[in-house]
């Protein structure tokens, strides 16, 4: 005869196997997911551009027009979204640095139609932004209930520095 702890750990133990298994199931179901969306990003406007001691730095904003709906599905806790700066000088191959970036955690706000968007600074410590060509790109990572967190770069546009410094532009 089984015993009552007996019993309560086969059931906890079944109750385990079946929780992994629908756990693998939902990790198995993203690859039906289309992880595609079109972004639109561009330079709106370079507010300030300038330089002290050793570092330049510049505040620019950007318009973004994204619909990141089809990107939910019930896999989707949140995205992490981001937009990078990316440039070569003579010290660094790649230079990235994150501009912008939010946390999307209902599908409701998924569709992004914003112009000016400017959060962090642009800063170069070799001084290589003078007359340069910056690359923005929109990245975002899709952050799962269960399974891999995947990151993706969509959407991506060019502009070129100014040869002299803007002190500041409203």
């Amino acid at each position: 005869m089984h015993s009552l702890s007996q019993r309560a750990n086969t059931i906890v133990c079944f109750g385990g196997i079946v929780l992994v298994g629908v756990l693998l199931l939902n990790v198995l179901s993203r690859a039906f997911f289309s992880d595609h969306v079109d972004v639109d990003i561009k330079l709106n406007e370079i507010h300030r551009f300038n330089t002290q001691r050793n570092f330049e730095y510049s505040f620019i904003s950007i318009d973004l027009d994204a619909n990141l709906e089809p990107l939910f599905n019930w896999n989707t806790k949140m995205l992490f979204l981001y937009v990078t700066a990316e440039y070569r000088t003579k010290q660094n191959v790649l230079s990235q640095v994150v501009i912008w970036d939010h946390i999307l955690t209902e599908k409701s706000k998924a569709n992004i139609h914003e112009k000016r968007l400017s959060k962090y600074p642009l800063i170069d410590q070799g001084l290589g932004l003078k007359n340069n060509t910056i690359k923005l790109t929109f990245n975002y990572n899709v952050v799962p209930i269960s399974g891999l967190l995947t990151r993706h770069q969509v959407g991506s546009s060019e502009f070129k520095f100014p040869t002299t410094y803007i002190k500041e532009v409203y």
